[in-house]
């Protein structure tokens, strides 16, 4: 996403940013007004758009991560984007439902659009809240109300507008509850809202208070926020009520600014008397008649109590749970999260710490060694998926059988790689089961974010062959820059031909434009990648030079999921045909950028035909034949297809396993990660398995099992690839 261009125009100092350059937007065709998907086009809106800051890299993502019971979907489903029809096109915001019929965003979108310099706009025709829009391009479950253009309450100082809406969204999306409360430096956050006018986002990794929180009368956050969050709400995750209104940010100083609350109420009449209106969580008791004598007035009247008791028991055990798992994350050891755990089971950030613990904090060594087959113990509970009564699981997939959200991801995974045809074959469902999701480890969002990305591949119909008077196909892969670098993307349309027609009326003689897809149905027009930290400066430079156009952005690319390639242009300049060369260690790992501190996610074998995109220093940028791109280490690939051994083993010199075998070390070979009897085991194999042998180096061999009780060992991880000693292998060589 357009997450590297950051406001331009700050005041001096941390405190309050020139109002009138609170934030900027980006503009529609005025054609897209009514619609949940807006169209962009280059005369609508501002010419020379500015965004707001991403906070390092950009961590917002798509609520629709979250199951609709998740406590993020169902504060979501209050928050909706709100489209302002101008005389210059549609600018989106974001809105909030406070009450029945009133909506609460900033100043600057309603009325404060028609004082934006570079909008353009003269006059508000008309202004829309769309509810219920939480997956990109997908209209179904949303709703859409008229607004009234003129706001019940509005103050330009404290940017914020009052605006009341035709209907009662609440009485099917609900109302967020606002907070009169202290804010406290590192408080947990979330900011809700329509990034771009896209579907609903959430940022929540990274997103707290500042330190100091409040300065110049302003709540100071570094939560990740784009052009058409401003009106998102501020939400404090332990008290789960907004304490903020999100309108700016600063990148001088790297945080993001909203209004707080307490400010607003101490001036809304409406919004106060939505705060007085709010039901009380919970049955109330009726006291009963007051039989007790009057009390006697004998000293001074006491101050009223503020709307929210910050002394409440409820809250402050929140607060104290936020701290126990902020203390047990900067520990990062196992006392600390079981401590954490132990107070704070129902905690909202308890998952995480379960999921820590499931994975880090139990010593494969002191699991009990899985029976012979007939012998399986008794299981006194149902799995969460069937294969979590396997003996030996991996961290990510003990993860997924902690969590029911997770377990039934992985159902529907299953369920969707079952009724595909084409689009994934068996051998690469596991690369990406091995590669992507196993890689998550214990990080529940992140296998939740692989196994969803997952399903809509695989639920997506095959990309059928072009026409021949097409000329391009379509090649899926992962091309997601982990290497400091970003895309440098001039345009995004709705359609490949959308994307190819650009492309060429701006590139007509112009080699290496790529088109990527994204997740999210649109194509991406890139003409090249640029280090994120000079990202802004460079695409102004093209912009200067109207080499590209203004609205040019840079992206990471973390959200394309395929590539077009046409037969008019070279998928990238100066590409070419390289394979992989006979090695010692009988692979070649590919990893996420261009040297040994970045992962790899894959391993290819001697042979493979790559095609080198790019070089840089001894590191290749290779496009794998599955459409996946990596880098690998260049001294390792040649120009001319080599001769490759076909090595196969079985496994010898050992006892038929059994529980005497098993206790006398006769009965299984171990398989390590490197060649010592001092590494690490992966796995184990039994006699009789069946095992390729894809290097020699002295008395060890590279193995990985081809058929037998490998594929299902006793201990360790099935179809593992490491060293085993060459005493126990019967080798043969073709």
């Amino acid at each position: 996403m357009r997450a590297l261009a950051a406001l331009a125009i700050l005041a001096t100092s941390i405190g309050l940013p020139d109002p009138g350059h609170a934030q900027d937007f980006v503009g529609f065709d005025r054609a897209s007004f009514g619609r949940v998907v807006l169209n962009r086009t280059e005369s609508a809106g501002i010419d020379d758009i500015e965004f707001e800051l991403s906070v390092g890299d950009y961590n917002n993502e798509p609520i629709q991560t979250y199951s609709p019971t998740s406590i993020f979907r169902k504060m979501g489903l209050s928050v909706g984007r709100l489209d302002i029809l101008t005389d210059n096109g549609v600018f989106p915001c974001t809105a909030f439902i406070v009450d029945e019929k009133h909506l609460l965003t900033n100043h600057h979108c309603v009325p404060g659009i028609l004082d934006n310099e570079r909008a353009k706009a003269t006059r508000i025709d008309s202004v829309m809240f769309v509810a219920g829009y939480v997956q990109q391009g997908v209209e179904e479950g949303t709703q859409r109300y008229t607004v009234i253009p003129t706001p019940v309450e509005t103050s330009k100082d404290l940017d914020y507008s009052v605006l009341e809406v035709i209907g009662d969204p609440s009485a099917d999306f609900g109302h967020l509850r606002l907070a009169s409360a202290q804010h406290h430096d590192n408080d947990p956050y979330l900011v809700i809202g329509h990034p771009m006018g896209e579907a609903q986002r959430i940022s929540r990794e990274k997103c707290r208070a500042n330190a100091p929180a409040i300065s110049n009368q302003r709540l100071l956050h570094t939560c990740d926020t784009l052009p058409g969050n401003s009106g998102s709400p501020v939400i404090d995750a332990g008290l789960q009520m907004v304490v903020g209104l999100h309108h700016a940010g600063s990148k001088k100083d790297s945080v993001n600014f909203a209004i707080p609350m307490t400010a607003i109420l101490e001036q809304s009449q409406v919004l106060k008397a939505a705060l007085a209106d709010a039901p009380v969580e919970g049955p109330v008791e009726d006291p009963g008649p007051n039989t007790a004598p009057d009390p006697v007035d004998t000293a001074d009247p006491v101050d009223p109590v503020d709307p929210i008791d910050t002394t409440d028991p409820v809250i402050e055990a929140a607060r104290l749970c936020d701290a126990l798992y902020n203390e047990a994350k900067a520990f990062g050891q196992c006392f600390a999260y079981e401590a954490y755990l132990e107070t704070c089971a129902q905690h909202s950030y308890a998952i995480f710490a379960r999921s820590y613990v499931t994975a880090e904090c139990s010593d494969p060594a002191d699991d009990p060694i899985a029976p012979p087959p007939g012998n399986d113990p008794v299981v006194d509970h149902g799995p969460l998926r069937p294969w979590c009564n396997a003996s030996v699981l991996n961290t990510a997939e003990r993860t997924i059988c902690g969590d029911a959200y997770l377990a039934g991801l992985d159902e529907k995974l299953e369920r969707a790689y079952g009724s595909q045809s084409g689009v994934s074959t068996a051998s690469q469902q596991n690369a990406w089961r091995t590669g992507t999701r196993d890689a998550c480890g214990s990080n529940a969002s992140c296998l939740s974010r692989a196994m969803i990305d997952r399903i809509a591949y695989l639920e997506t119909p095959p990309a059928p062959r072009p026409d021949s008077g097409k000329g391009y196909r379509i090649v899926r892969g992962n091309h997601a820059l982990t290497n400091g670098e970003c895309y440098i993307v001039t345009a995004s349309r709705p359609s490949v031909e959308a994307a190819i027609a650009f492309a060429q009326e701006w590139f007509p003689n112009r080699r290496g434009i790529r088109i990527f897809g994204s997740d999210n149905g649109y194509y991406g027009v890139i003409i090249g990648t640029t280090p994120r930290g000079s990202a802004e400066a460079r695409i102004a430079s093209l912009v200067s030079g109207r080499q590209v156009p203004a609205d040019s952005y840079c992206s990471t690319g973390s959200r394309y999921v395929l590539e077009v390639l046409r037969g008019d242009s070279a998928p990238a300049p100066g590409s070419y045909t390289m394979y992989v060369d006979n090695n010692a260690s009988g692979g070649l790992n590919v990893r996420r950028g261009p040297g040994t501190n970045y992962g790899d996610f894959t391993e290819i074998a001697p042979g493979t035909q790559v095609t080198v995109l790019r070089d840089q220093g001894d590191w290749s940028n290779i496009r794998l034949p599955d459409g996946q791109t990596g880098w690998v280490y260049r001294p390792l690939l040649t120009s001319a297809t080599p001769h490759v051994r076909q090595c196969t083993a079985r496994v010898v010199n050992l006892q038929p396993y059994s529980n005497a075998s098993r206790a006398n070390g006769q009965g299984f070979l171990n398989i390590r990660a490197d060649d010592s009897p001092r590494s690490r085991i992966l796995s184990e194999a039994y006699l009789g398995d069946q095992l390729k042998v894809l290097a020699q180096k002295g008395s060890w061999a590279r193995v990985r099992c081809i058929s037998g009780l490998c594929n299902s060992p006793y201990r360790g991880t099935g179809g593992a690839t490491g060293w085993a000693s060459k005493t126990y292998l019967s080798i043969r060589c073709q």
